[in-house]
């Protein structure tokens, strides 16, 4: 720490920055906390004096408007700066664009997914400064991202402040950034690391795409990635591509330029249709930019339709690419799919896709603000290696675009938001444990954020990385400062995690909040008690008993599968109990994979939603395990009324909704024992019998079977009978969702030759259970 005179001196230290920063292909990084924030209209001006130009800077604030205002002063008195203003709230706005210098104004406002934004639009030789209050009053004073934290019954004294904390740490901890806090120099030293040059690219000797293309590439990564297209020129089977990369490596732009390749090269033969796919829009918006780019530098005429300022199509007369959503694109027909951002949306959608098309191309970023795909790198990968009759070539884009190798900026980004978190490495000993010699304990949140454990943090983070999950770098903030927030987790002997749990407390709601859940009103937090004030309002005290969601749960990657993540969920509802909660619950996208884990681990189903998420093509779902003889009673009266709503509905709402799937829910996981009387009509039961015996066809009786269901699905314990999940498949495909034969031999795995025979069979057995309460 160095105490300096005055400002002028303060501004001639900094200008060594400033000039390292424009004589090199890397960003720096100048922190302004206090008075010192007065600084940086005069900064921004030399810097555009050094580079002899004007230049382009992008204000970032909370609030923009006021004299008191930092945009203000920036934007009147650098000289040679070109400013944009853009409120937090509209960063998705710029993404894809560049700058040379970005101002963040943190005084009031430190939302991690901003951080993580904006930082990465900077090119290389660009300066972004942090405008911050002074460093020992920042962690006292709240963001709004905090004070949305604040859920009743806790206060602005209870948020924990850890993020800000560790943020001001890494500030100190790397190379390539000065914190100035008004007078006093806290750290910064010159930093001018070997001068990495960049090579240019080379094109393949002989390229099957035009050679304008490769002459668009940026690196020679881009290279690789369009040679991984000029595959899908050859004739053959089929074929898969690809590309990994962690954000800023020019991805989306390698897609761009070869699905313009491809049209261009294939489009003579007929119009080449291709059909293109991400979590959002937004996030192809550069594969159509430079798709259009390219089309026009081979002289091809295009149109691009846009909605809401949102490219969706691009067309031309050889060819089109078109964006629908993930769950959309597997009823779709194109030449060739690509799906961009994999990693955010769902293994069994992505495999959905490979079975849809021929030609299908997976791009993801691996480590990005987006969220991290390592485990789509190396779990979906693997499993399309194990593919049979499939073509599959992976391309790693590695270089930067924006800024040359080993930026220290993106170093200190990675490093502070945790957005190249690992899970740890096990030995061949740890591999082996078994879930019941491990410890499952509370960490300590203060030590893992403020530095004395960061290595658990960072494990904490890396096993949701691999377990598919999109993380954000808002759900770092969120676990640190969330007052209602909590971590557990099961650690191997070793002290490695094994097993990472995000919880969040819900309940206790007032009467005055929850009086207004059903017009509309949703309050922060409390997702699984407003869900059930809402859709079932009888059962609305449900709402004020106390319980613990289970945000995330994810095992690590090498012990999935062997018990771990159950031993994990019995000790918390364990712990629950014994601190006086009522229920742990769980939302969750329904995959049969997924319910079929709660459900085992003795989860009720209590809700699922009416329509269908547009990226995992899932319907949500909802679940309670009861702990206390209140909450039991509930949760057994809700998850009858939602069977019996789930009944009624799975021919309308939920007709395509995975008959495993929808069996799974009405599945019988209540113990006590009741059997739902029947509603069957004396008319009803003579035609369901004599269906039975093969008097009647289906067709006659369908009405009295889908009664008998009702019992059946809606007793409890030792009361239903007990069939096989093929045949309760069945069952819920033909009877409850009215799909055709065909269709319902096929979601229940039976011979379609044999199906009719089949269900008549199932419902004598289920006459011959049910038939002592007939009319």
């Amino acid at each position: 720490m160095r105490e300096l005179t005055s400002f002028e001196e303060a501004l001639r230290v900094l200008g060594g920055v400033v000039e390292e920063a424009v004589g090199s292909s890397q960003r720096r990084m100048v922190v302004l906390a206090g008075e010192a924030a007065l600084l940086a209209p005069r900064l921004a001006s030399l810097y555009a004096e050094t580079c002899g130009r004007e230049v382009e800077a992008l204000f970032a604030a909370d609030n923009i408007e006021g004299d008191r205002a930092l945009y203000k002063k920036v934007a009147e008195e650098a000289k040679g700066v070109k400013t944009k203003s853009l409120l937090y709230e509209q960063t998705e706005e710029v993404l894809g664009t560049t700058w040379d210098l970005l101002f963040m104004d943190l005084t009031e406002q430190l939302r991690p997914n901003d951080l993580g934004r904006l930082v990465e639009l900077v090119r290389g030789g660009g300066l972004i400064f942090l405008l911050t209050p002074p460093l020992s009053e920042w962690p006292n004073k709240l963001t709004r991202f905090q004070r949305k934290l604040i859920v009743p019954p806790y206060t602005e004294e209870d948020v924990k402040r850890r993020f800000i904390r560790r943020f001001i740490r890494k500030l100190t901890e790397h190379r390539g950034i000065w914190v100035l806090d008004g007078l006093r120099l806290v750290s910064g030293e010159p930093y001018q690391p070997k001068g990495v040059l960049r090579p240019r690219p080379i094109p393949p000797p002989k390229p099957a795409l035009p050679l304008k293309l490769y002459d668009m590439a940026k690196t020679q990564d881009q290279v690789e990635a369009l040679m991984g297209f000029e595959g899908f020129l050859r004739d053959g089977g089929r074929r898969v591509l690809v590309l990994i990369a962690n954000r800023g490596r020019g991805k989306s732009a390698a897609l761009g330029l070869g699905a313009a390749g491809i049209i261009y090269s294939l489009g003579r033969e007929g119009r080449v249709s291709i059909k293109v796919t991400a979590p959002d829009p937004r996030n192809v918006q550069a594969v159509f930019e430079f798709a259009e780019k390219a089309l026009k530098a081979l002289g091809v005429r295009v149109r691009v339709e846009e909605r809401g300022g949102i490219a969706t199509a691009l067309r031309s007369s050889l060819g089109f690419i078109e964006y629908c959503s993930p769950y959309r694109l597997i009823h779709e027909k194109a030449d060739v799919a690509m799906v961009d951002e994999a990693a955010g949306i769902p293994v069994p959608l992505l495999f959905k896709v490979l079975r849809s098309f021929r030609r299908t191309i997976y791009s993801s970023t691996i480590h990005g603000y987006e969220g991290s795909g390592r485990g789509f790198g190396l779990r979906f990968l693997k499993a399309l290696n194990e593919e049979r009759g499939l073509e599959v070539e992976k391309v790693e884009l590695k270089e930067p675009i924006r800024y040359a190798p080993g930026d220290p900026i993106e170093g200190w980004l990675y490093d502070t938001l945790l957005l190249d978190a690992e899970p740890p490495a096990l030995s061949n000993e740890e591999r082996v444990v078994q879930p019941k010699h491990c410890l499952y304990e509370e960490p300590d949140l203060d030590r893992w954020f403020l530095g004395e454990e960061e290595e658990r943090l960072r494990e904490f983070i890396g096993i949701y990385v691999f377990a598919h999950y999109r993380n954000r770098p808002d759900d770092v903030g969120l676990l640190g400062d969330a007052p209602h927030h909590k971590a557990r987790v099961l650690k191997l002997p070793s002290g490695k995690v094994a097993v990472a749990l995000h919880l969040a407390e819900e309940g206790l709601m007032p009467d005055e909040e929850l009086e207004k859940v059903p017009g509309g009103y949703k309050p922060p937090g409390n997702i699984i008690p407003v869900c059930i004030a809402r859709y079932y309002a009888p059962y609305s005290e449900f709402a004020k008993l106390r319980g613990l969601r289970v945000v995330r749960i994810a095992t690590h990657p090498e012990l999935m599968g062997k018990g771990f993540g159950s031993r994990a969920l019995n000790e918390l509802c364990k712990e629950a109990k014994e601190r006086g909660y009522d229920w742990v619950g769980a939302g969750f996208g329904g995959s049969r994979e997924l319910l079929s884990f709660w459900i085992k681990n003795d989860f009720v189903p209590v809700h699922v939603s009416p329509t269908r998420n547009m990226v995992s093509g899932e319907f949500s779902v909802v679940v309670v395990r009861p702990l206390t003889a209140k909450a039991r009673k509930l949760v057994e009266k809700l998850n009858r009324e939602f069977k019996a709503r789930l009944i009624d509905a799975l021919a309308d709402p939920y007709f395509n909704l995975e008959a495993s799937v929808a069996r799974l829910l009405l599945s019988n996981v209540v113990k006590r024992r009741r059997r739902e009387p029947s509603r069957l009509t004396k008319s009803q039961w003579s035609r369901v019998v004599l269906y039975a015996v093969g008097t009647l066809t289906y067709e006659a009786a369908s009405d009295a079977v889908k009664e008998l269901l009702r019992t059946h699905f809606l007793s409890t314990g030792s009361a239903r009978l007990s069939l096989p999940a093929s045949a309760e498949n069945l069952l819920v495909a033909k009877c409850l969702q009215g799909k055709p034969w065909s269709k319902a031999a096929s979601a229940s795995g039976v011979d379609p030759s044999k199906v009719k025979a089949e269900l008549r069979e199932l419902v004598k057995e289920l006459v011959r259970f049910y038939g002592k309460e007939s009319p």
